[in-house]
Parts: structure tokens; C-alpha cells; sequence
């Protein structure tokens, strides 16, 4: 299992806690569920790399990193509930 993937997992995990069982069981049997958290951690990846950068277009691309951190989310609630 990649690394990217279980970061991901263990990030939403912690976001959602009563949602845990669920998230974990859909990871391991449904492989959509486990790009969309390997997806979700490099989003939150690039929104830390970004919030940190002084370059001009830092503040565009964080914010854009954070709306498809969400939009991941999204997509994932969908597919564990």
C-alpha cells in the first residue's frame, strides 16, 4: 500500500473520527476510495507547501489546493456513506 495513500487515510481519519470504520473498510476493498486519499493528502500537501511560499501567486494556488482538498472530501463522503 502506497505511503501517500495511508497518510491520506490517517488524515481523514482524524478529521472524521466517527466516520473511521467506515473510511478504513472502503480504503482497503475499494480502490477508488484509496486514490481519492492518496489524491486528498497531496492536496493538503500543496496547500502547506503554498501557505509557506513568499512567491506572488502563493495565496492563488493555496487557495486552489484547499478547494480540491475539499472537493475530495466530497467525493470520498459520497462513496462511504
Amino acid at each position: 500500500m502506497d505511503a501517500t495513500r495511508k497518510r491520506g487515510l490517517a488524515r481523514l481519519m482524524l478529521r472524521w473520527p466517527d466516520r473511521r470504520a467506515a473510511l478504513k473498510e472502503r480504503f482497503l476493498c475499494d480502490p477508488s476510495v484509496s486514490e481519492l486519499c492518496e489524491a486528498y493528502e497531496t492536496a493538503c500537501e500543496a496547500v502547506a507547501y503554498w501557505a509557506k511560499s513568499h512567491d506572488a501567486v502563493a495565496n492563488e494556488r493555496s487557495d486552489e489546493y484547499r478547494s480540491l482538498a475539499a472537493e475530495t472530501e466530497k467525493d470520498i463522503l459520497r462513496l462511504i456513506s
